[in-house]
């Protein structure tokens, strides 16, 4: 071997050694604490790599769990299209279980893997989306070998009763094991239960054997394609018949994709069919459409023309491959039911649009393991880049975004972190305003109901507000001080709890507008005049803040501007103009109604 094929051959067994070592490091998080639990930054600290490796080898943390598969032999339409001479599309499926002759892993192994899968939603998920697609792959297959049948179910009918099957054996099997069966008699059962269940349907089966021996199909087991191995992103095939263009194969329940029909080989109007009809070159449709370079008017017409009546689509996953480049943005933000979040989500869209992005909205809940796992998915998704309103999140969280290097911009809180910048309306400055504007209305007992241990920009709410009243002299009484959750339930709590107290506030500053409309209706509830008995303050001047009764006085955030903020900060990072990391502060707004 040359010193070059040496060189080569060491590279390529160092990424296997690194995929096998992240492979067990997970294994072994995933058995000790459950899939769901554990982050792929704890598996890179584990492997003693970087987050950004793991996902160089590993599209999806799922995709990950699912390298260790122990029962599928390989991908049913693949078995099928490379089925030895003289065997059926029946047996070729009865193949996707172990027989009797083929390797199988470890006991031990088999029965964690099948815990931790019965274990995690979010497994049981992608399983789902995994059988879906290959529903579509064994369809294309059996169209292609048998045509049309007439008198029979069309091949999508075929592969989805089949796989059907197959995916309620396979499931049943991973539950016996899971329960304790030895795991070899599960999977010998299993094997008889696929085997008369596909005899049961040999009615709607293609009948005829493989006309062509295969030996790929007559060697090892290890040679046939693994069955998890696309995990659920999109499979990409080249199409020689169209162009340069890629073919893409969507995965099941990602978007309006998804649900699109699906056309017949060779149907699916392409840039090379638009070129055909319009009389002109692909490269000429391309500049079109994108804008790079001048093009005649007449033709730019008909180009147009030919667009509109194929119905063509540009495919933004194949551009995505020749520019390495996604364009969607990720939004992780913790309520999508607040009216802020839509707000804010609009300011992005409104500088995004215009530069060809689309955002991918993650919603929490305000839970910090959710948030992670967004972050997780948001770099699966390859973003190019990653807005974060959320409250929890600490600093390390952030890494394994940084580390694959996506730029990210955090929605409220300070700059502390080198690699991600910040905006944010002057919370602190907002919430000492208003607390100045009740001492000046004569209120002295003033609670505030914030969120759970007051973090991200509520803690500086809070601080606004003990500064206010420290400048004062008015006293600073931690009973008024109510940490609930950020939702008008919240409100509804926290301000009950102040009403208890032997010494109940006069006026109520809340964190947000939501959990101040709360407070309102806690005050109604019990008779008291609002602001005559208790005034009600918010902070965020959500559409709802001026249509309730009384009008809720609050000091506005001006959500859209912070996200449109958040996005010129996101595409300078991404155009290469921005230096340093950057802190935008948007100042925040009185507004004066009748609840104070």
């Amino acid at each position: 071997m040359s010193p070059e094929g040496r060189s080569v051959a060491r590279r390529e067994r160092k990424k296997a050694q690194t995929r096998e070592a992240i492979v067990a490091a997970a294994f072994g998080l995933f058995a000790e604490r459950g899939f769901d639990a554990v982050t792929v930054a704890e598996i890179a600290d584990a492997a003693d790599v970087s987050a950004k490796t793991v996902f160089n080898h590993f599209a999806a943390k799922e995709q990950l769990f699912f390298e260790d598969e122990p029962l599928l032999r390989g991908e049913p339409g693949a078995l099928v299209g490379s089925r030895a001479s003289g065997i059926t599309v029946g047996q070729a499926l009865e193949g996707v279980l172990p027989g009797p002759a083929d390797p199988v892993s470890d006991a031990r192994d088999q029965a964690t893997w099948a815990r931790v899968y019965a274990g995690s939603p979010a497994l049981r998920a992608y399983a789902r989306e995994s059988f879906s697609r290959w529903e579509g792959d064994l369809a294309d297959v059996i169209e292609a070998e048998f045509g049309a049948r007439p008198g029979t179910p069309s091949p999508g009918v075929v592969a989805a009763i089949v796989l059907a099957a197959v995916r309620e054996v396979w499931e049943s099997t991973l539950a016996a094991i899971a329960g304790g069966a030895p795991p070899d008699e599960a999977v010998v059962e299993g094997r008889g239960r696929l085997s008369a269940t596909l005899v049961t349907l040999a009615p709607v089966m293609p009948e005829r054997v493989s006309p062509v021996p295969s030996p790929s199909a007559e060697g090892d087991a290890a040679a046939r394609p693994p069955a998890f191995s696309q995990g659920d992103a999109a499979v990409v095939t080249p199409a020689p018949a169209q162009g340069d263009t890629a073919v893409v194969t969507p995965a099941p329940g990602r978007g309006a994709a998804a649900a699109m029909p699906r056309y017949p080989r060779g149907e699916r109007p392409s840039i090379t069919r638009v070129a055909e009809l319009a009389g002109v070159s692909p490269t000429t449709v391309s500049h079109t459409l994108n804008g790079r370079r001048p093009v005649a008017e007449s033709t730019r017409r008909r180009v147009l023309d030919a667009i509109e009546r194929l119905g063509y689509r540009p495919n933004v996953l194949a551009r995505g491959l020749r520019t390495s480049r996604s364009q969607t943005i990720g939004l992780v933000i913790p309520d999508i039911t607040n009216p802020f979040y839509p707000a804010l989500a609009r300011g992005l869209q409104d500088v995004l649009g215009p530069a060809g992005y689309d955002e991918i909205i993650s919603n929490t809940d305000g839970d910090r393991d959710l948030e992670r796992a967004a972050i997780e998915q948001m770099i699966a998704r390859q973003v190019d880049g990653l807005a974060f309103a959320v409250f929890h999140t600490h600093a390390e969280d952030l890494l394994p975004a940084i580390e694959a290097g996506i730029p990210v911009v955090r929605l409220g809180g300070r700059l502390v972190q080198e690699g991600v910048d910040v905006v944010h309306s002057d919370d602190e400055g907002g919430a000492a305003e208003a607390t100045r504007y009740l001492l000046a209305r004569g209120y002295r007992r003033i609670g505030f109901v914030c969120g759970p241990q007051a973090e991200g920009p509520a803690a500086e709410r809070v601080a606004g507000y003990r500064a206010a009243l420290a400048e004062a002299g008015a006293p600073a009484d931690p009973r008024l001080v109510v940490h609930t959750h950020f939702s008008r339930a919240g409100g509804q709590e926290g301000a009950a709890v102040l009403l208890d107290l032997s010494e109940p506030p006069d006026a109520v500053l809340c964190a947000n507008d939501i959990m101040a409309i709360g407070a309102l209706e806690t005050a109604a509830l019990r008779g008291l005049r609002v602001p005559d008995d208790l005034a009600v303050m918010g902070f965020d001047d959500i559409e709802a803040a001026g249509l309730i009764s009384p009008g809720l006085t609050t000091m506005a955030n001006p959500a859209r501007e912070i996200g449109q903020a958040c996005a010129r900060l996101l595409l300078d990072r991404l155009s290469g103009r921005a230096e340093g990391y950057r802190e935008v502060v948007i100042p925040a707004r009185f507004v004066r109604r009748q609840s104070a």
